[in-house]
């Protein structure tokens, strides 16, 4: 019988340490990873199911732990400007590469945009990240778009 309270004792710690751990965390600022569920999670703007990595995005507020989805980065960047004008914080935005699908800092990657009939994204967007300006280059000429940064892309979706 000691064993047993004993070990019952010992799974309480644990769950106790664990939820403290998390919880501190938190407190630390550790923000949460991006974990995106494919057919699952849904886009915060428009609804439609993610379905395709290389097409997402995930954006987290500043004091929030839940990361918002975005099944098109057309979607993400409407969605990032209006959080500013609103006078929201963002404290972290990621994108996926669409070659590699790759996670990548939104605020570091490259944009190709180009119009939706040569460039097919999941709301018509026709904008995809990548993460190097070279792989950009390439995108920009197969797809007849045009290379942008993080900012400059947000611009185009006001």
């Amino acid at each position: 019988m000691k064993r047993r309270a004993f070990l019952i004792a010992l799974g309480g710690v644990a769950v106790v340490g664990a939820a403290a751990a998390i919880a501190l965390q938190w407190r630390i600022g550790v923000a949460p990873r991006l974990q995106i569920r494919l057919g699952e999670d849904r886009c915060r703007r428009c609804g439609m199911f993610i379905s395709r990595l290389e097409f997402a995005a995930g954006l987290l507020l500043q004091g929030e732990q839940r990361w918002r989805f975005y099944d098109d980065v057309g979607c993400f960047a409407s969605d990032y400007n209006d959080l500013l004008s609103a006078g929201k914080t963002v404290a972290d935005a990621r994108v996926f590469d669409y070659i590699s699908k790759e996670e990548l800092d939104a605020q570091r990657a490259y944009y190709v945009l180009a119009d939706p009939k040569n460039l097919w994204t999941p709301m018509s967007y026709g904008v995809v990240a990548v993460g190097s300006r070279g792989e950009a280059e390439n995108l920009a000429e197969r797809f007849q778009g045009e290379v942008m940064d993080f900012w400059s892309m947000l611009s185009r979706f006001r």
